[in-house]
């Protein structure tokens, strides 16, 4: 029988010195106070500053275990969630942004749709809060309008960075996924809707934390690409 109790935690990270002390504090002290025996994989993508170091300093638990990933060369947030997703050895594997925009207790929700019989449960995150630069709340609004309706429709936030998975779900989706960059969730998530994997909206709140590493203009031509590439992959039936 799946053991629900022990949670694989993925965290990707890029330069992320400066915040995610906080993050693995955070989520350590919660896992070992409700989910003993679960593990936390840091997966640094190409890290040139003390990420790594500052993420092993902060681990505040006896009762889980942390495992540090260093990539050599930057790949992309999909490449690190990819990463630690395969080496993830928990039933439940989650992952999530290493800002700690999403607050480790929401998991519970998550949880409770895995329970009822869910395969994934994805976060979809409150209107209540806007991203605070006009560019980007632009730019997420199209294309919650342009994948809501026309790429996986009725799944309008597919970017919102908290995923819970079977395990072999997210194994069988992550094997297959191409995009390495902010598309990734796109993919994975039509990859899992063709298979016909059910998959739960779970609304949380959320909060956006100062200090991305988001490049507005380099990125978003990326994600304009890859949204083709998605699209034409589906079209064609490469995702089969």
């Amino acid at each position: 029988m799946p053991d629900y109790r022990r949670i694989s935690v993925i965290i990707p990270a890029f330069q992320e010195s400066a915040r995610i002390g906080a993050t693995i504090q955070a989520w350590s002290s919660y896992l070992e106070q409700n989910y003993a025996g679960s593990e936390i994989i840091v997966v640094c993508d190409g890290c040139t500053d003390n990420t790594a170091k500052v993420a092993k300093e902060s681990m505040q638990s006896s009762n889980c275990s942390l495992d540090v990933i260093e990539l050599v060369q930057n790949q992309g947030k999909g490449k690190a969630v990819q990463t630690g997703i395969l080496k993830a050895t928990r039933d439940l594997v989650v992952y999530t942004d290493s800002d700690l925009s999403y607050m480790p207790d929401i998991l519970e929700k998550f949880i409770d749709a895995i329970n009822n019989g869910a395969d994934i449960a994805i976060a979809q995150r409150s209107k209540d809060e806007q991203y605070p630069g006009f560019g980007r709340r632009l730019i997420a609004s199209v294309s919650r309008f342009v994948i809501g309706n026309f790429v996986l429709p009725g799944v309008r936030d597919t970017q919102a960075g908290f995923k819970l998975f079977k395990r072999e779900v997210a194994i069988d989706v992550f094997k297959r996924m191409t995009i390495n960059r902010f598309l990734f969730d796109l993919e994975i998530l039509t990859i899992a809707n063709i298979k016909k994997y059910k998959i739960d909206k779970v609304y949380v709140d959320w909060q956006d934390r100062p200090g991305s590493t988001v490049r507005i203009y380099v990125d978003t031509m990326r994600s304009g690409r890859d949204l083709l590439l998605i699209m034409m992959r589906k079209f064609i039936g490469g995702y089969r």
